[in-house]
């Protein structure tokens, strides 16, 4: 191809140069090429002349012929292979857009469940319980479960508290409680959008960094604001495998979704306890402890469980209420009710009974024999005296308040006719003999061995 080109642009040289004489008229130089060419004195055989110039031609001819065939072929390899290069790609985008499509069926199929899941109870604790599940569930791979927790804001305290968590406990975390302002919930409240993290050191000093080993491969952290009308409810925190964090962008419309679902479960956790809860102090009110109170005896019968009740009365609290006024006997409650909160356990149950009264639930509480049966609930009830004790103490009259405690233990076999009315009783005649041998004391039900039969 360079030498036709050479040859092409050879020839139009001599045109140009022989158009240029013709018009000019001007044939010196043709005149001293022809003088040139007739001193050398050759002589030319114009019939070999003519053979050469034909063999010349026919290879021209040929190669001519062979460069457009092999151009050809070329060619129609190159749009070969483009052609199946674009259905290979049609191929592909096909199946690909048929995973796409099946993992958003599944995706669809798994926040139906979800929502239908978290919504058919109003129990907070099953409703968190089902929260952190979930999150673990979509964010965990094969390689590796995700560690999730969930922390509520405290609005009265302006904390964020850890409440329950998924394959970890509070003790993975620095702290129980952290400020809005601390890593990584100061960079996930203002926004109110979730964030991640490619390792837990990214996210700030929230995790002890001698318990980094417990996530195993999961070193990669999701930190997701729950927010319902600009108010963030809580916060996820989930430490997950790095591939979640890589494919967290393009799976975000499916996150997105999945977190509204856990938004609206909290806050039907929250607005549900709230509708069970006392106003005043915050404990469970005497209907809706009476209705798990009915579920727990069942439950200690089905596994063999003993339980523990406590009632609790407030020493001399009339006279706060006629020498202070009830405003002041109204924070006397609050601040009892928020000690006996404090120490009990989060499968405990705390409810006001009435008035001053108040009563404790304490599930698979009062193992061992007869003689200490209620040896764990009576810790709890002298762990809920000492602490109101050592609030008041010190106080004039008529602030110087103590608590009475009745103590009764329903054990499991010897007492499995025992209903929830005979518990109650029990508990309350114990109550009522504190009170009347001295008060700020603790008495406790200890049912009679049976008289041998001589």
């Amino acid at each position: 191809m360079s030498f036709l080109r050479g040859l092409l642009w050879f020839l139009f040289a001599i045109g140009l140069i022989a158009v240029a004489m013709y018009i000019t008229g001007n044939y010196e130089l043709a005149q001293s090429l022809q003088s040139l060419f007739l001193a050398q004195s050759i002589t030319f055989d114009f019939d070999k002349l003519l053979v050469i110039v034909t063999v010349a031609s026919l290879i021209l001819v040929a190669l001519a012929v062979s460069g457009c065939t092999a151009a050809i072929l070329f060619m129609a390899g190159r749009l070969s292979l483009t052609r199946q290069r674009q259905l290979g790609q049609a191929v592909a985008a096909k199946r690909e857009v048929g995973h796409i499509g099946d993992q958003h069926q599944r995706q669809y199929d798994q926040l139906i469940a979800l929502s239908q899941g978290l919504t058919k109870r109003l129990d907070k604790r099953v409703l968190v319980q089902g929260i952190v599940e979930a999150a673990s569930r979509v964010t965990s791979v094969p390689q590796a479960n995700s560690l999730v927790s969930l922390w509520l804001v405290h609005l009265e305290t302006d904390t964020l508290g850890f409440e329950i968590g998924l394959y970890c406990d509070e003790t993975l975390f620095t702290k129980t409680a952290f400020q809005p302002v601390d890593q990584p919930f100061s960079r996930v409240i203002p926004t109110q959008k979730a964030m991640v993290f490619s390792s837990w050191s990214e996210a700030g000093r929230i995790i002890k960094p001698e318990k980094a080993a417990q996530g195993g491969t999961a070193t990669s952290m999701l930190v997701v604001p729950l927010v319902i009308e600009n108010d963030v409810l809580g916060v996820l925190v989930m430490c997950c495998h790095p591939d979640i964090v890589k494919s967290y962008e393009s799976q975000k419309p499916f996150y997105e979704t999945l977190w509204g679902e856990l938004t609206l479960a909290l806050a039907i956790a929250i607005q549900g306890e709230l509708a069970i809860l006392d106003r005043l102090t915050g404990l469970h009110h005497r209907e809706y402890f009476m209705k798990r109170l009915i579920q727990e005896v069942e439950r200690a019968n089905r596994f063999q469980f003993p339980l523990a009740l406590l009632m609790i009365d407030i020493d001399n609290f009339k006279l706060v209420n006629d020498m202070l006024g009830h405003p002041q006997g109204d924070a006397v409650l609050r601040i009892v009710a928020k000690l006996t909160r404090k120490e009990v356990r989060a499968i405990d149950l705390a409810g006001r009974y009435g008035g001053e009264e108040f009563i404790i639930l304490l599930p698979e509480t009062g193992y061992g024999d007869e003689t200490t049966s209620a040896a764990g609930a009576l810790v709890v009830a002298e762990r809920i005296r000492k602490a109101v004790d050592e609030e008041f103490h010190g106080l004039q009259k008529p602030l110087n308040l103590t608590v009475s405690i009745g103590v009764a233990v329903r054990r499991f076999p010897e007492d499995k006719t025992m209903d929830m009315r005979e518990l109650i009783r029990l508990a309350d005649e114990q109550l009522y003999r504190a009170k009347t041998t001295g008060k700020n004391k603790v008495c406790v039900y200890v049912p009679e061995k049976p008289q041998e039969v001589s």
